[in-house]
Formats: C-alpha cells, sequence, structure tokens
C-alpha cells in the first residue's frame, strides 16, 4: 500500500469529518437555516443574486450541506421555474466536485484494496456507470452528498457521473421546486399544516415524485440485473 494513497484518503476524511463537525456542532453551522440564507440573498442585488445562490449551492454541496435548507429558499425567492434551474445548475457542478475531489484523495487508496470478485464488480459499475447512477438519482434513497463523494471512489467515469447526475437529479429537483415555491413562504411564517397536503399541487408533485420512483425501480430490474 502506497503511503501517498493511505495519505490523499486521510485527507479526504478529515476534510469530511471537519464538515460535518462545522454544521452539526458550531454555532454558525447550526444557525444555517433557510430563512436566513433567503434573507441573506435578499439583501444581495437581484442582478446577482442567482448567481451568488449557485455559488453559494455548488460551495454547500461539497460542503456536505443540507441541499433541503438551500433548495427551499431558492424556491422561495426565484418560483418553481427558476428555482429548479438555479438549483440543478449549483447542484449539479457541487456534485461533480465533490466526486472530482473524492476521486483525486480517495480512488488510489481504493485501488489498491480490491481485490478478486470486488474488483471485478467496480469494473462491471464502471462500465455501466451511467445507467447505475441514473437510477440512483432517481430514486432518492440514497443521501445526495455521501453519494456524490461514494461515487468518487468507483471506477464510474466522470462524463458518466456528470451526465446521469445532470439528468437525474433534475425531476426530483423539480418536484421539490414546485412543493417549496408553493408552501415555502407559508410554512416559514405560520408553519406547516397538514391541511397544506389537499392542495391539488401537492397531489400532482407527490404523483410526479411517486412516478419518478416506480421507474427508477423497474429501470434496475431491467439494466442492472445480468
Amino acid at each position: 500500500m502506497k503511503v501517498s494513497a493511505v495519505l490523499k484518503l486521510a485527507s479526504l476524511l478529515a476534510f469530511i469529518l471537519c464538515a460535518v463537525y462545522f454544521l452539526r456542532f458550531t454555532d454558525i453551522g447550526q444557525s444555517i437555516t433557510p430563512a436566513r440564507f433567503k434573507e441573506f440573498v435578499e439583501s444581495f442585488d437581484p442582478v446577482w443574486a442567482p448567481l451568488l445562490y449557485i455559488v453559494i449551492y455548488i460551495a454547500g454541496t461539497v460542503l456536505l450541506l443540507p441541499g433541503t435548507i438551500l433548495s427551499f429558499s431558492g424556491a422561495i425567492l426565484f418560483g418553481a421555474y427558476l428555482g429548479t434551474l438555479y438549483t440543478w445548475i449549483g447542484a449539479t457542478i457541487g456534485a461533480t466536485l465533490a466526486f472530482l475531489a473524492a476521486k483525486f484523495l480517495g480512488r488510489g487508496f481504493v485501488d489498491q484494496l480490491l481485490k478478486g470478485k470486488l474488483q471485478t464488480l467496480d469494473a462491471r459499475l464502471g462500465k455501466h456507470g451511467f445507467s447505475a447512477l441514473l437510477i440512483l438519482r432517481l430514486v432518492p434513497l440514497f443521501p445526495f452528498n455521501g453519494l456524490n463523494f461514494g461515487c468518487g471512489l468507483t471506477s464510474i467515469r466522470w462524463r458518466d457521473y456528470v451526465l446521469a447526475t445532470a439528468i437525474g437529479i433534475l425531476p426530483g429537483t423539480f418536484v421539490y421546486q414546485l412543493l417549496f415555491a408553493r408552501f415555502g413562504e407559508k410554512i416559514l411564517q405560520e408553519g406547516f399544516a397538514w391541511s397544506d397536503l389537499l392542495d391539488w399541487q401537492i397531489g400532482i408533485a407527490l404523483a410526479l415524485f411517486a412516478v419518478f420512483i416506480v421507474i427508477g425501480k423497474w429501470a434496475s430490474t431491467k439494466v442492472l440485473d445480468p
């Protein structure tokens, strides 16, 4: 085992642990809320607000900040459609940077660690990386930020990763932005009420979400099964 590979992996783990500690156990990290983030973006010139939102979303994704906090504010500030666009751009770029960081710092260690069947499985993942990751992105069963770094440790190619991520997160991003744009401001001011779920737009959004999950699960049986 090369010392350089171990040191790189240690650097990656240290970065992730520091990010988690900052968000969970510091006053600044715990003070990051949708309402405060919304106020922060609104304090800037409206012309620059979209760019600022995208840049912060990119940084937040790399630093493991829960995307819901940022997406919630984006939907209120920009609406469902522009909010989807800006969130999609920020999430895709941020996810790509996290992937590249993990690839550079951790892939060498994993490469040396894999043997036998695991190596064969990893090679297969590299060959079918686009299909596998697209399904994982469509079916929101795995944490978005964790998947970003985890994929960097595999043999998935950069091109496949970016395309699968960009396509796979778009449906779910739109559903969330539609929900947040419709009820985000109300929830911030009055809190959540179960009666909100009776709204017809909520029904459409939840139906779309269910369709994405069903399609993803169906696709997994067709694409991933040997």
